[in-house]
C-alpha cells in the first residue's frame, strides 16, 4: 500500500502496469478502486496511478479541515513530484475531472494531455441530491448513526440510476469506501465542486482534451459535453449513449475505446 507524506497529512495510492505512465482521479465519495476495471484492461500497456485524495479512501481525512476542489488541484502535482515524475497524461471521473482541469490550467507544464468522465465543468450541473449533500446538515443526517443507514438507504435506491447496468457494484463500492471519508470531506468537498466553474477558462486549456460522457448521466448534467465541442481549443470528446455516471463500468468497451483514444491524442 504504497504512499507518501504532505503537508496536509498522508496520500495512499496504487499503481499498476508497466509501459508510458497515466494517473486517474477518482470522484465524490469514491477511491482509487473506481479505476479497477481500467486498470485491469489496461495494465499491459502502461503505468497506472490511482490516488485517494485528501478526505477519501486510505489518505489523510481526520486532521483537515479544507477539502476544496483547489486542494485536490494541488495535491496531485506533489504525487508527481514524490514519483519523479515531470509531465504525464492526467484524466478524472466526475470531481476528479473536475480536478484535472483545474491541473491543466493552474499547472500546465505538468500536464500532457487531460481527460474527464462525467465531470462538471459548471457546477451548477450537480443533480438536486448532491447540492443537498454540500450543506451540513444534509450531510449530518446521510452519515447519522451506525453504519449511516440513511445513507446506505439512499444509495440502494440510487443505484440504478447512476449505472444501470452495475447497481450491485456501485451500491458495493460505495458503502465500502463511506468508511474512507468523514463528515467535513464529505459535503465539504461536494460544496466546493458544486462552487466551482471553469467555464470562462476552457481557452487557457492548451493541452489536447477528452471528454467522455454517459447520455444516462442523473449525476452530472451529461450537456456538459458541449465543451468539448468548441471552448476548448484541442477538446474533442465520446459520447456514450448507454452508459450512466460510470460509463467504465456500464459500457467497458465503448469506455475502453474512448480512454484509448485518449492516450494516443
Amino acid at each position: 500500500m504504497p504512499s507518501f507524506n504532505t503537508s496536509k497529512g498522508v496520500v495512499h495510492y496504487e499503481v499498476y502496469g508497466s509501459g508510458p505512465p497515466v494517473i486517474l482521479i477518482h470522484g465524490w465519495t469514491q477511491a482509487w478502486n473506481t479505476w479497477r476495471s481500467t486498470i485491469e484492461s489496461f495494465s499491459g500497456q502502461y503505468r497506472m496511478y490511482a490516488p485517494d485524495l485528501w478526505g477519501f479512501g486510505e489518505s489523510e481525512k481526520d486532521r483537515l479541515t479544507s477539502f476544496e476542489v483547489s486542494d485536490f488541484v494541488d495535491l496531485i502535482p506533489q504525487l508527481m513530484e514524490h514519483l519523479g515524475m515531470a509531465k504525464v497524461p492526467i484524466m478524472g471521473h466526475s470531481m476528479g475531472g473536475t480536478t484535472a482541469l483545474g491541473i491543466a490550467l493552474k499547472y500546465p507544464e505538468r500536464v500532457k494531455k487531460v481527460g474527464v468522465v462525467g465531470s462538471p465543468i459548471n457546477g451548477n450541473s450537480l443533480s438536486f441530491f448532491l447540492h443537498l449533500a454540500g450543506t451540513k446538515l444534509v450531510a449530518s443526517l446521510m452519515l447519522a448513526g451506525p453504519n449511516a443507514p440513511l445513507l446506505r438507504a439512499f444509495l440502494w435506491s440510487w443505484s440504478p440510476f447512476v449505472t444501470p447496468q452495475k447497481p450491485r457494484m456501485f451500491y458495493d463500492m460505495a458503502v465500502g469506501n463511506s468508511s474512507g471519508f468523514s463528515l467535513t470531506s464529505f459535503f465539504s468537498s461536494i460544496a466546493s465542486l458544486r462552487r466551482t466553474n471553469l467555464t470562462s477558462r476552457l481557452s487557457e486549456i492548451t493541452v489536447p482534451a477528452m471528454g467522455i460522457y454517459g447520455a444516462r448521466d442523473v449525476v452530472v448534467n451529461p450537456g456538459q459535453v458541449k465543451y468539448f465541442k468548441g471552448p476548448i481549443p484541442n477538446g474533442r470528446f465520446t459520447w456514450i449513449k448507454n452508459a450512466g455516471h460510470f460509463p467504465m463500468w456500464d459500457t467497458p468497451d465503448e469506455f475502453a475505446r474512448g480512454f484509448n483514444d485518449f492516450m494516443q491524442m
